[in-house]
This record gives C-alpha cells, sequence and structure tokens, in this order.
C-alpha cells in the first residue's frame, strides 16, 4: 500500500507552482519521480500517475512523463526530487472568499442559511470589518491556501461593501504573489454601498486598478442575485462584464 506524508504531498505542489515566478526569468524545473494527479478527458476523471516527472519551463508547465522515460534537459534545469510527494500540476481552487479568515473553524456545523447570517457580507461585517481587517484576512486566506498546496485559486471577493475594503482584498491579493482571478461580487447590500456605487467601483478598478500592474492578479467579477435582480439590472452587469 502506497502511503504519503501530507506536509511533503503538499510541500511538493507548493513548490511546483510557486517557482513558476522563477521560472518565467528563464530558468527550467523538474519535479522528479512524484506522483501526479492528472485528468482523464476520455472518462472525465481523476488519474493517478505513478513516478511520474514534471517539468516547468519559463512560465509553464511543459511535459508530464514517466520518471523511466529518457528526457533531455536544458542545461542548469533545477532537478527537485519528488519522491513519495503528490503533484497536482494546473489545479485552480475555483472558489474561496479569503477575506473570511478570521472565521475559520467557527462554521463546521453551520447549515448555509446560517451561513449568510453569521458570517457572509449581510452581517455585521459589513460594519465590524476595517479595510485592514479585510487585507489581513485576505492575505492570510491566500497563504493557508498555499500552505495546502493550492496556488491558483477564484475569489468570490464579497468583501465588496465599500470602495476602501474592495480596494484592501484587491491589493493583498496582488501583494500575495499568488495566482488569484480576484472576482468582484456585486450584492444587494443594506449598509447603503448601493448597486450603483458597486459598479462604478468596479469599473474604476477595471480601468486604473492595481491589478493591471499584476503579472498575478486578474480582475473579474462574481454575481450571485443574477436570478433575482429585474432583467434591466441584470442587462447593466452584463455590459459592464463585457
Amino acid at each position: 500500500m502506497r502511503t504519503f506524508s501530507l506536509f511533503s504531498s503538499l510541500l511538493a505542489i507548493s513548490q511546483l507552482l510557486l517557482l513558476l515566478p522563477s521560472a518565467a526569468r528563464g530558468s527550467d524545473t523538474l519535479f522528479k519521480g512524484g506522483t501526479v494527479l492528472s485528468f482523464d478527458n476520455v472518462t472525465e476523471s481523476v488519474k493517478v500517475l505513478y513516478n511520474t516527472s514534471v517539468l516547468v519551463s519559463g512560465s509553464q508547465i511543459v511535459s508530464i512523463f514517466p520518471q523511466s522515460q529518457n528526457v533531455t534537459l536544458s542545461p542548469g534545469t533545477e532537478v527537485i526530487p519528488s519522491e513519495g510527494k503528490i503533484m497536482s500540476p494546473g489545479f485552480v481552487d475555483t472558489h474561496r472568499h479569503l477575506w473570511q479568515s478570521a472565521f475559520r473553524t467557527l462554521g463546521s456545523n453551520t447549515s448555509l442559511a446560517e451561513y449568510f447570517f453569521r458570517y457572509s457580507e449581510f452581517t455585521q461585517a459589513g460594519t465590524v470589518f476595517t479595510p485592514d481587517d479585510v487585507y489581513y484576512g485576505q492575505i492570510i486566506g491566500i497563504y493557508e491556501s498555499l500552505n495546502a498546496g493550492v496556488t491558483s485559486i477564484l475569489d468570490h471577493a464579497h468583501h465588496t461593501w465599500s470602495n476602501a475594503t474592495a480596494l484592501a482584498g484587491l491589493n493583498a491579493s496582488i501583494a500575495s504573489g499568488a495566482r488569484v482571478w480576484w472576482c468582484y461580487a456585486f450584492h444587494n447590500l443594506t449598509n447603503g454601498y448601493t448597486r450603483e456605487d458597486q459598479l462604478a467601483d468596479f469599473e474604476y478598478l477595471s480601468q486604473y486598478g492595481p491589478w493591471r500592474n499584476s503579472s498575478t492578479t486578474t480582475l473579474g467579477l462574481a454575481y450571485d442575485p443574477i436570478s433575482l435582480d429585474p432583467p434591466p439590472l441584470v442587462q447593466t452587469v452584463v455590459n459592464v462584464a463585457k
């Protein structure tokens, strides 16, 4: 029976993708002989590849091949032994609320309905959480992901209850160095921050926001009430997204 250290497994994934920004400067990195979690497009299921190597060149994962295969490496390629470790190249966590790190361990037995009234943006968070709280919650959430081996994250950023808190979460995402699709959430709030305010802030950030100078953070849009909003408002949001 094959067993793996959880810590070493997570470390391997973290090393794999955290090295990509440095790899973009031109070096190659070979993760040699690990266990790769891949995906089979034919069976639409996870495919486990034992004794497999992953080659990173520049900012791209360029090859996944059996350890036994004889591959010619570029001079200066860094070889990282990965036996006993698990790698999942190209894995993206597609749904996070990174700013909510302060609530970690509090909601394990919470239903979805309870979540909305205890921990979401519709609670006292909109008046209690300062921009600094959002910034540190966001960056801790990202570091938590990195520690778990996840380096590419789609953040459903519903800390957008003011211009300042929205910018704080975006800045934290950029500062982290992780790959983050930071998706500005449009929602119906009760703190006076109207949908018009949100649309104006999003348009400003899309044109002038700090993400434009980032190689790892991308601006996106999150829109939960699309099935509840009147059609003219939905169309407005769709137009902004375009």
